[in-house]
This record gives C-alpha cells, structure tokens and sequence, in this order.
C-alpha cells in the first residue's frame, strides 16, 4: 500500500483488510462519509490544483480539507484500484433544480451484482452502498435512499431518491439522475471544469460544508448553520466569518482561511 493510499485510509480512519467484498465496500462508504466534509470553501484553489495524487494528498489528507465529488471520488478511485475493485465512474445530474450532469458517483460489481456507491453528495447523499435493482431501497433511521429504473429507448436512466426521516420526511424526494452507461475521461475533465469554473455552477454561487451524523446531518451554507438531529431541524445565521471559522473548525475539523470564508471568490 503506498503512501498516498495508507495517508487516506488513515484520514478516513479506514483499518479493515482492503478487499473486493461488500462488508469492505459499506465500511470504505461509511468511514469516508462520516470523516470528510463536502465543501467547498476554496472553490478558486479546487480549480487551479487539479485533481493529482499530490495535490489531494496535501489538501485532504495532511490539511484534513474536504472536497466535492471529484476530489473526494479520485481518491477512492485510487484506493478501489489498490484493492482490486471492479468499477465504473458515472456522471449524474441533479433534478431541482434541473442541472447538467456533473455529479461523480461509481457503479461497483461484486458477485454479479451492482452497487450504486457515492461518498460525494454531502450529508443528504446514500448513507451506503444501494444495489441497483428497481425500486430497491436502502433503510437508515436518518436518511433512506430508493433507486428507480427507467429503460427508454436509450441507455437505462436511473433516479436516485431520498427520503429525510430526521427532518419527519415521509415522501421521497428525487434528487439526481444519471445515465447507465460508461463514462469517458474527457467527459469526466468537462464535468470538473464546469463545476469548479463555471459561473453557472451551483458549487460558485453558494459556499457549503456538510457532512452527515447518525441521527441526521450537519450544513452550512453562505453563512448559515443547520443542525439536523433525532426529528427536529434548526437553522441560524452566523455573525461574521471569525464565528463562522470557529463553527467549521468545531462541527466539521476544518480549518479554513479567513480569505476564503467570505462570498466573494
């Protein structure tokens, strides 16, 4: 194992035999869920950095940063390669609003069958590996996620539902699709730089951290803090961005530059 991936495991307090099983697959989902944030609070050096071996190694690994999807994504991909994995990458699109599809999350085989696995959502994101079959559902006291076919005369789209049950949700809510089908490099470059360049993209309009809890989740965004917990919800502004520094070093582990904490980019 090399250091790259050793530095991850660690990071994401992964210490399990790293093999091609499901039990391997849920706790990989679990460990890096539950330790590393979505954000996106450097969205300038997100795009200027790339996605190489040492620059995420340097910014989530040492820094204890987070990332979006294509951070986070490129270094379970390397991990998935250490431990034998057979994967593929798709691009899903959210469906409200309506947007391109930009959103990384693999397709796993293990056994003949198929595992929708994605780390990079944020706290309202499977809380687990979800095997695709229609319908089929994956139950978690928080937060429960559905996926549903549909065969068009196409390739298979499937959408991916959740159903918030920390928030007293009881109807399912879409919140991306992606087509079945395998994903070029280029496409996978494209969907990165319109995410991080873009002024059209929703991670340039809005600053946000999340990551999930067992009882619910944990969010900010452009200077508001939500806490999700056991059924109840509350949302509170933050009075400048040293309390705001302060809220993401306490609930997320991040330490943040002043410089980077504010609207402007």
């Amino acid at each position: 194992m090399n250091e790259l991936i050793a530095g991850y495991a660690g990071r994401i307090g992964f210490h399990v035999p790293l093999e091609p099983t499901l039990a391997c697959l849920r706790h990989l989902h679990e460990a890096h869920l539950y330790n590393v944030p979505f954000e996106n609070f450097s969205m300038h050096g997100n795009a200027e950095r790339g996605l190489g071996e040492e620059a995420l190694r340097e910014v989530i690994v040492d820094r204890r940063r987070g990332g979006i999807c294509f951070e986070t994504g490129r270094l379970m991909q390397w991990l998935f390669d250490e431990g034998g994995f057979d994967y593929e990458i798709r691009l899903g699109g959210s469906v409200n609003p309506k947007g391109p599809a930009t959103h990384q999350v693999f397709v796993v085989t293990l056994d003949g069958e198929r595992w929708l696995f994605d780390i990079g959502y944020g706290a309202r994101g499977p809380r687990g590996p979800v095997r695709l079959a229609d319908g089929e559902e994956l139950t978690h006291p928080a937060l429960s996620t559905r996926v549903g076919l549909d065969r068009g005369p196409g390739a298979p789209v499937w959408t991916v539902s959740i159903q918030e049950h920390a928030v007293g949700s009881t109807e399912w809510q879409d919140i991306y699709r992606f087509v079945d089908a395998p994903v070029e490099a280029a496409d996978l470059d494209m969907a990165h730089f319109y995410t991080t360049a873009s002024p059209n993209s929703l991670l340039n309009k809005h600053k946000v951290a999340s990551i999930p809890t067992p009882t619910g989740r944990l969010s900010v965004r452009d200077g508001h803090v939500t806490i999700v917990h056991d059924g109840s919800s509350s949302t509170s502004p933050v009075d400048d961005e040293a309390q705001l520094q302060e809220v993401l070093g306490r609930y997320f582990g991040l330490t943040i530059p002043l410089r980077d904490l504010g609207l402007e980019r």
